[in-house]
């Protein structure tokens, strides 16, 4: 009797959700078709903080991403995507800095959601536009490890190069933030469509080490004693190309400024659900 109310108990709400479930997609199905897209990105990255004031061109480095895409409306669309981005600084190439002989290089592993919203509407039904310019915002997460641009073996984290009381974490939370145009390459009634675009995409972080440079030196003696010769060498990295020891507290990094990564390149997608006329 038990195993009979149960299926009952289900049989009913299936037919509760076919019944709201079935007519909605049967009007999808002819009204409102595109809704699933599979893309993927490329391009170049690069980061924006302590060593990288502006568009520092000679540290772009190739980046890309995969992203799966539901589209709401010609309007609103929900990406879901993974991200390798590469990122690179030093301060020979800020002014006044030089003489810190601070440089990093990290890979960076994000996963994000973005509503992606289109100022035209786009690609849904075969009566929309070709074509559209598009803005994105999402939350996401990344993982970054940096290491020294010139000895790749040298892992900066590792070392509390600022006499931290412990490792930072190598994951972080993010928000992107991004614009581009997209345009249909074909809009065929009763098909599916390839879609190419241009981005770009800036994440704000909330951390200041990706650089791994944040506020003050440590004391190079306890480190020394602490940690080793190496790591308060690396530590105080001007030491390495005959730069005096600077006594702790000593500014290493703008404490204001939180660093940003950014992605810049091409998108291609394709939407496998056939388009239909209104």
């Amino acid at each position: 009797m038990f195993p009979i109310l149960i299926l009952r108990k289900f049989g009913s709400v299936f037919l509760a959700i076919a019944m709201v479930v079935l007519p909605s997609t049967l009007f999808a199905q002819k009204y409102f078709s595109g809704r699933n897209e599979w893309g993927f990105a490329v391009g170049m990255s690069n980061y924006y903080g302590d060593f990288s004031k502006g568009l520092n061109t000679k540290h772009f480095k190739p980046s890309g991403a995969l992203y799966q895409k539901l589209n709401f409306s010609s309007y609103f669309g929900l990406r879901n995507q993974i991200s390798y981005l590469q990122i690179q600084g030093t301060s020979d190439d800020i002014k006044g800095l030089q003489y810190q002989n601070i440089n990093f290089q990290s890979e960076v592993i994000e996963a994000a959601s973005m509503m992606e919203f289109n100022f035209h509407p786009f690609g849904t039904n075969i009566n929309d536009g070709i074509a559209t310019p598009y803005f994105l915002l999402g939350l996401g997460g990344f993982w970054f490890d940096p290491y020294r641009l010139d000895k790749e073996e040298v892992n900066v984290r590792d070392l509390r190069t600022e006499q931290q009381a412990k490792r930072y974490s190598q994951i972080q939370p993010c928000i992107p933030i991004g614009f581009g145009v997209k345009t249909m390459a074909s809009n065929r009634q009763h098909a599916g469509g390839w879609i190419v675009g241009m981005e770009v995409i800036f994440r704000k972080t909330f951390t200041d080490y990706l650089d791994d440079t944040y506020k003050s030196y440590g004391d190079y003696k306890t480190i020394k004693e602490q940690q080793g010769a190496g790591a308060a060498d690396w530590a105080q990295s001007q030491v390495l190309t005959g730069g005096n020891i600077v006594p702790k507290g000593t500014m290493r990094g703008d404490t204001h400024l939180k660093d940003w990564y950014y992605f810049a390149g091409l998108t291609f997608s394709y939407r496998f659900t056939p388009q239909v006329c209104r």
